[in-house]
């Protein structure tokens, strides 16, 4: 064998053997690391997030899904301002009641954007919503669900979302912006398939690996049934005191202001 043969071949196998290493290393499962503070009723779930180096610097993106529970709510205008100022890129529902109890609340859910970083930190600020009175406890407990990661890359880098990273590989999600969820695509027969909809119906769910920094659980006050109808009667109570007191006042204050213009009065009927 020639020396030219001899280094074509060994060039060949080298790439073969690159190749080859390429094709059997395992993008490994995102880590996202979640935190949310000790107390208080008004909150933030801070989510710390890494990828695997091959997702990093290709034009995928991500999606992190936090479900949340009725008891819990988020202030719209808050994350309008954190968006306006580029601290976050989220969908959410455009309207949330602050005002209702829990009981008549309903669950939705927030979605996280973002493009695969080595180290991420995102902070969604939560509030917690009172309850109804109750004769049986004194505090509920309000459990917030795992978050969710869904992963969306262009057909060049399809084969970076592989079988063993995707938790349904069978399923491709649809993006609801409107509704802040994730819909299984659903291909109807005859249904034409547009390249918009492709992009927006590309998404996969990917294993993650969650580690709770701190229990995602709040104690939240309930306030005392049987207490209502003294609570009741002390507030009438109070305030018409404080209104007889308002009125006992004034009048009192009028008194004395038409006895110093009268004192005024007689000083100057002497004086002339």
């Amino acid at each position: 064998m020639s020396m030219k043969n001899f280094k074509c071949l060994l060039f060949f196998s080298v790439l073969a053997i690159m190749g080859g290493i390429r094709n059997c290393y395992v993008v490994e499962s995102p880590i996202v690391q979640v935190e949310m503070d000790k107390a208080g009723m008004h909150r933030t779930l801070t989510y710390r997030l890494r990828f695997d180096y091959p997702l990093v610097g290709k034009d995928c993106e991500y999606v992190l899904l936090q479900a949340l529970p009725a008891s819990v709510y988020i202030s719209t205008d808050e994350l309008d301002d954190l968006q306006r100022l580029k601290r976050l890129s989220a969908v959410y529902p455009k309207f949330v009641n602050i005002e209702v109890a829990t009981e008549r609340a309903q669950p939705f859910s927030v979605l996280l954007r973002g493009t695969p970083k080595i180290t991420e930190a995102l902070g969604l600020p939560v509030h917690f919503r009172y309850h109804a009175p109750s004769d049986k406890r004194s505090a509920a407990t309000v459990a917030i669900p795992l978050p969710e990661l869904y992963l969306n890359c262009p057909t060049a880098d399809s084969e970076l979302v592989e079988n063993e990273l995707v938790a349904r590989p069978d399923k491709l999600y649809c993006l609801n912006a409107p509704e802040s969820r994730f819909d299984e695509n659903v291909v109807k027969e005859g249904q034409p398939t547009t390249m918009a909809h492709l992009e927006r119906c590309n998404w996969r769910r990917v294993h993650v690996e969650c580690q709770l920094k701190t229990p995602l659980r709040a104690e939240i006050p309930v306030g005392q049934a049987n207490a209502y109808g003294p609570v009741l009667c002390g507030t009438i109570l109070l305030g018409w005191s404080l209104a007889l007191w308002t009125i006992i006042r004034s009048m009192a204050n009028t008194r004395r202001i038409n006895q110093r213009l009268n004192e005024q009065r007689l000083l100057q009927q002497k004086v002339k």
